[in-house]
């Protein structure tokens, strides 16, 4: 094929060395855009041949199958990989055949657009490497997530963006520039998940780390794809689907300073067959408990509270697809899981001892019809039943009490995706769909209160791609330039209607370089116990609050009239691939957020509610009896803590604090990425550095001056960066990454105090073993070493003070120390 034809289909420019065909070929579909299908089993254990120059993608996956015995063809839209096993008419085969893995991008609706958003893509082969137990501690290791909020270790005491801190079912979440789990919308092969407990955010410490074929993050606002929860970006847990034959792995390990025993015991079986597949996937997962007194850090805390809970998981998870006719298949995911944690604690030292059981119950089914349309167009009718349910038993001295917490989220959906209209330029391609979601929550005290809430959501959405100017190597400084603008409407049946639009652009000036950018706006609903919970009202003495004489009311709880939180956000960035430096790719990107309506409870002190003329907006002096009256009305309990009869004419100040939207945060940073692999004869090295540099701005209310939220206690950290190395020498691999996080203010003493910064190592050395016949054809052993020197975390005193003892930042850094772990994995 001539060079002025390959321009004519979008030729790329490539310096890949050798790697495995999975990750060669994704990384094609993602430059491109092109939809690639490939059998896993065909995949599983090869290597790609080296690409170096400007090719078209069939011209790229072609190169990368050289020397193999698998095959190219096009069927429709997508590029298919067969092996010699799979003869019959191309024609027979179509996008929707469940023997095939699709290679899509998430961060559109339109399967073969390239991206404008930046996009972090962890593979299956970046897993394994890192010797990770479950996926929590994949996604607390990315540098643009903070591993602060709702995740295992964050001590009480740690306040975060996100401010529900209670974790009693130990869960892990995505939390994307430390905006909030709520704020990182999670989906499973695309589709929505429930909540867990109170606090909104998706556990996804649920999914089967051994069911996960790669996770796609998308760190931009992404409300004009999806709908609520995308401010800060999304994460797409793609899942193993056509995997045929079986695997066991075996994982024990423990730390080298006492406690935290792990042991985690997984199962995953395939199979293919000529237009279908199934899989499925037991995980079992149990974790002994590291207490206080075995840290010499957290010696002065009560000694059976707990730095990690102790906690047993079972999850499964099932994949299935057939072809029902040559247009159309079905496909179903479903996942369940079921987990036990707990602990006992002390408030202070030697005072009363607190119990808690929590049991976790969560399931996931997701069944989804598609079909191959006239003119090269596809549609599918997506439906989403997800349910996590808590329940706890707290044992307080002389009382226990139950609570449970249930979530919710089903929803149907019908999308479609063709090409439009074709212009000089290229191919103009068009996505649109729409659909209905329905959301409850309850929250259940025993003895207590009840709270309930529910939502239906109707939305519509729209997506094109459109080539503004055609590929062409003869122009120098204009070699192509792609448009995306998508838009999206949601109704929303409890505070109405709200619309997102986005708009990207892709620009190839020279061979190897792309500049991308984008604009949108994005939302989050408020969430169910911001609205939900019950509005209290206590009467105080106003000296209690600041004030002088007299006394006054506070109002205190939830607000069913808040507004959803929106932001603004945009990107620009660029990729680099020169074809002089083969093996080489370079990512960056600068992301600016501004975050309005933020909903928080104004009073952050309330005992200077009177004095502090920052919540003058919210004190309302010398309320009448009217306007005390409604307050009252409008309260599920009054709380009377001035010792006598409640008297209107008392009263000299009327305090609101509850939920409102009042803050406003500005969040700006830069992502770098650079990889490089390197040639050592037969071996292989490969070198990779992620960073991110953060900065976040908060103007609590209007009143209030504007600070610097980063760097500071329990705060995300302005400077997170992960690099390190794979050695590959033939079955023997091993890979050292190292870890920093920059130091901070401690701003829980005065005067404030500096806090070091910290650094770890982590090891993971990994080796398969050939053929025998008392193993199978692929038994690996991993020896995995999380803190290789048992790097402490600094200290903080003021870190102690909403948690006696623990003087460190739980929500940055660890106490667990040098964890060690043998893996054992074999597929049959």
């Amino acid at each position: 094929m001539s060079s002025v034809r390959a321009a004519e289909v979008g030729a790329q420019v490539y310096a890949l060395g050798s790697e495995p065909l999975e990750t060669a070929l994704h990384d094609v579909a993602l430059r491109t855009g092109q939809t690639v299908l490939a059998p896993s089993r065909l995949l599983a254990g090869k290597r790609s041949a080296p690409l170096n120059g400007r090719y078209t993608s069939e011209q790229a996956i072609r190169a990368l199958l050289a020397g193999s015995t698998l095959t190219l063809e096009r069927v429709g839209s997508a590029w298919v990989v067969r092996g010699p096993q799979d003869a019959g008419p191309a024609a027979a085969a179509a996008p929707g055949d469940t023997g095939l893995s699709e290679v899509v991008v998430t961060a559109s609706h339109i399967h073969d657009a390239p991206p404008t958003a930046p996009i972090r893509t962890v593979t299956r082969l970046d897993i394994q490497r890192s010797g990770f137990a479950d996926v929590g501690d994949m996604a607390r290791s990315l540098p643009e997530s903070f591993s602060g909020g709702q995740n295992p270790g964050v001590l009480s005491g740690a306040t975060s963006a996100n401010p529900a801190n209670q974790n009693q079912s130990n869960a892990s979440t995505l939390n994307l520039r430390g905006l909030g789990s709520d704020a990182t919308l999670v989906l499973l092969d695309g589709h929505r998940m429930s909540a867990d407990g109170e606090f909104e955010g998706v556990d996804v410490s649920v999914i089967p780390l051994s069911a996960v074929e790669r996770v796609d993050i998308v760190t931009d606002g992404a409300s004009a794809l999806y709908g609520s929860d995308a401010v800060a970006g999304v994460a797409n847990f793609i899942m193993r689907s056509d995997y045929s034959g079986a695997e066991l792995t075996q994982r024990i390990g423990g730390t080298t300073d006492g406690g935290g025993l792990q042991q985690v015991y997984s199962g995953l079986a395939g199979a293919v067959w000529g237009g279908g597949h199934a899989l499925a996937s037991v995980e079992y997962r149990r974790q002994d408990p590291i207490l206080a007194d075995q840290r010499a850090i957290t010696s002065g805390a009560p000694p059976r509270n707990p730095l990690i809970q102790a906690e047993s998981q079972t999850d499964v998870f099932v994949n299935l697809g057939q072809d029902l006719a040559p247009w159309a298949s079905f496909h179903l995911d479903g996942l369940y899981a079921t987990r036990a944690t707990g602990a006992s604690s002390q408030r202070t030292l030697g005072g009363a001892t607190y119990t808690t059981h929590t049991a976790v119950q969560s399931y996931f089914v997701a069944p989804s019809l598609k079909l191959a349309l006239p003119a090269q167009w596809a549609a599918s009718l997506d439906g989403v039943i997800s349910t996590s349910r808590d329940g706890d038993v707290f044992f307080n001295p002389g009382s226990i009490s139950h609570f449970v917490n249930a979530n919710s989220s089903n929803s149907v959906e019908l999308t479609a995706n063709g090409p439009a209209v074709s212009l000089p330029s290229g191919m103009v391609k068009l996505a649109i769909g729409g659909g209905y979601r329905w959301e409850s929550y309850l929250a259940n005290q025993t003895p207590g209160s009840r709270q309930a809430g529910q939502r239906t959501v109707a939305y519509a959405y729209g997506e094109v791609f459109a080539p503004l100017v055609r590929p062409s190597p003869a122009r120098t400084g204009l070699e192509a330039l792609d448009l995306s603008l998508a838009g999206r409407v949601e109704r929303y049946s409890d505070f109405g209607s709200t619309a997102n639009p986005k708009i990207g652009l892709r620009y190839e000036p020279l061979d190897g370089i792309i500049i991308r950018g984008d604009w949108g706006t994005s939302f989050k609903a408020p969430e169910f116990l911001q609205t939900t919970f019950p509005g209290n009202i206590f009467y105080y003495p106003a000296a209690a609050l600041g004030g002088a004489g007299g006394q006054a009311l506070l109002t205190y709880g939830g607000n069913p009239n808040l507004k959803p939180e929106r932001s603004r956000s945009w990107t620009l960035g660029a990729d680099w691939r020169p074809p002089a430096l083969p093996g080489l790719q370079v990512s960056a990107t600068y992301f600016h957020i501004d975050f309005t309506g933020r909903i928080v409870q104004p009073i952050s002190g309330v005992g200077a509610a009177l004095a502090n003329p920052v919540y003058a907006p919210f004190v309302t002096a010398n309320p009448t009896s009217a306007e005390q009256a409604a307050a009252i009305a409008n309260a599920a309990r009054f709380y009377n803590f001035v010792g006598a009869a409640y008297d209107p004419s008392s009263v000299v100040a009327l305090i609101d604090d509850l939920f409102t939207n009042a803050s406003t945060q500005t969040i700006d940073g830069v992502d770098l990425s650079i990889k490089k692999r390197f040639a050592l004869g037969r071996d292989e090295l490969d070198a990779a550095f992620d960073g991110s540099w953060l900065r976040i701005r908060q103007k609590t209310i209007a009143t209030a001056p504007v600070t610097t939220l980063t760097g500071t206690l329990f705060n995300p950290p302005t400077l997170r960066l992960r690099s390190g190395v794979t050695w590959i020498h033939g079955p023997l691999s091993a890979t050292a990454m190292v870890n920093y996080i920059a130091g901070e203010t401690d701003t829980g003493v005065t005067p404030n105090a500096p806090v070091a910064p910290w650094t770890t190592v982590d090891l993971n050395i990994a080796y398969t073993l050939a053929h025998t016949a008392r193993f199978g054809s692929n038994l690996q052993i991993a020896v995995s070493v999380t803190n290789l020197f048992d790097q402490p975390p600094p200290f903080a005193r003021g870190a102690a003070v909403g948690a006696p003892g623990f003087n460190f930042d739980s929500a940055n850094t660890s106490a667990i120390g040098r964890f060690v772990a043998l893996t054992l994995r074999e597929r049959l």
